[in-house]
């Protein structure tokens, strides 16, 4: 995987390299949908997140169709709208966006550098019928560079590489306080990239 070529997602990827370990801990008092991307220690090294605003208003858009056609096409209607995740270094410089297309069940999720305004990677996302997730990092050029085997919805899962070796896994601690789990890895891979992909699908399977 090519690395982006903004300064700011260069020193994310730097500071993450080493680790063998992330663990994702989310923001929840925050208006918004918010991660902060922490070392073993705790310490920050980036965060990824939905504004206020564009939180609120899916959340309203699903609320309005739900009272109407009831709660599954409300949720539908609440993530079928298009927004933008921010990728953020400790200091909130920005490094990288997030733009989710149109789409409920099916979607897709462009990584883009927004200083090169060039498409770094898309996570292409499916939802089946009884609210399993699917999703595989596709780059660029339309190699499939990383997909998911096992229960999203559980945060139990793990992150395949394009020959089938596992590169990394997601695991909740059911004891984890105020909602961390870890994103741990077991083979070579970016490893902003697969906190990216891991972070949008625990975003997207609450909704």
């Amino acid at each position: 995987m090519a690395a982006p070529v903004n300064n700011v997602a260069q020193s994310i990827i730097s500071g993450l390299a080493p680790q063998q370990k992330l663990l994702m801990k989310m923001q929840i008092l925050s208006l918004g949908k918010n991660y902060d991307v922490m070392d073993a220690n705790e310490r920050v090294i980036c965060k990824i997140g939905l504004d206020a605003s564009q939180n609120m208003t899916g959340a309203l858009v699903g609320s309005a169709v739900a009272s109407v056609a009831g709660e599954y096409i409300g949720r539908f209607a609440q993530r079928s709208l298009t927004y933008t995740y921010l990728v953020r270094d400790a200091q909130n410089q920005v490094a990288l966006e997030i733009r989710k297309g149109s789409g409920g069940n099916t979607a897709a999720f462009q990584v883009v550098d927004p200083a090169a305004q060039a498409v770094i990677g898309t996570i292409q996302m499916k939802r089946s019928l009884i609210g399993g997730l699917k999703a595989s990092w596709v780059a660029p050029n339309g190699q499939v560079l990383m997909t998911t085997k096992g229960n999203i919805i559980r945060r139990k899962y793990n992150l395949v590489g394009p020959d089938g070796a596992q590169i990394g896994h997601v695991r909740h601690k059911i004891l984890a306080i105020r909602d961390v789990w870890e994103l741990a890895f077991d083979g070579p891979t970016n490893h902003l990239y697969s906190a990216l992909f891991a972070t949008v699908l625990d975003f997207e399977k609450k909704m």
